[in-house]
C-alpha cells in the first residue's frame, strides 16, 4: 500500500513540474486543433482512472471511454469475475465493441481504449505501464504509454510519456 502513496506522490510532482511549464505548454495546446484537444482531455480522464484503478486494486482490466458531447460514459466488463476471459483476450474484444459501438452510434464522437501493456526497453528490462488509444471520428487516432519504472529504491514513479500516431483506428473509417 505504501507503494501506492508513493507512487501517487510521484505523479502529484510530476503534475507540478509539467504545471510549471505551463508557457509552451500553453503555446503547444493553442496550436492543437479542438479534435486533438478533446481527445488529449479523454486521454488524461482514462489514464487518471486507470491509475486509480492500479492504486486501489494492484491492476488494470482493460475499460473503454465513449464520449458524446460533454458526456463520458465507461465500457467495461460486466459479467462474473470468476467467468472474466483474460485481460488481453479483453482487450481485443472491447475493441471490437468499440468499434461496433462508433459505428451504431454516430454520436459517438470520442473513443478511448485503456489497459496494462509491457515492452521491452533498451537494456531488455520488461517495462510495465499504461498504454491508452484515444481515437475522434475526425483526425486521425493516437496511441499513449505511460511506463511506470521502478527506481533505484525499488517503488515505481511515472516516465516519460510516449505518443505516436497508429493506423487502426477504433472508428471505422469509410471503405474498412
Amino acid at each position: 500500500m505504501r507503494f501506492f502513496g508513493i507512487f501517487f506522490l510521484v505523479m502529484g510532482l510530476w503534475v507540478t513540474s509539467v504545471s510549471a511549464e505551463q508557457p509552451p505548454a500553453a503555446t503547444e495546446e493553442e496550436q492543437k486543433s479542438p479534435e486533438q484537444q478533446a481527445m488529449d482531455q479523454l486521454a488524461e480522464a482514462g489514464l487518471r482512472q486507470a491509475l486509480q484503478a492500479i492504486q486501489r486494486s494492484g491492476g488494470l482490466y482493460p475499460f473503454g471511454l465513449i464520449q458524446s458531447g460533454d458526456t463520458v460514459r465507461a465500457v467495461g466488463y460486466s459479467g462474473d469475475k470468476a467467468d472474466a476471459p483474460s485481460a488481453e483476450e479483453w482487450a481485443q474484444g472491447l475493441f471490437m465493441q468499440l468499434r461496433k459501438i462508433g459505428k451504431e452510434q454516430p454520436d459517438i464522437e470520442l473513443m478511448g481504449l485503456f489497459r496494462l501493456h509491457d515492452i521491452t526497453g533498451d537494456n531488455g528490462e520488461k517495462i510495465t505501464g499504461v498504454w491508452a488509444q484515444v481515437d475522434h471520428r475526425d483526425v486521425r487516432p493516437w496511441v499513449i504509454f505511460l511506463p511506470l519504472l521502478k527506481n533505484d529504491d525499488g517503488k515505481h514513479e511515472l516516465g516519460d510519456m510516449v505518443y505516436y500516431a497508429t493506423e487502426q483506428p477504433l472508428f471505422e473509417k469509410s471503405g474498412e
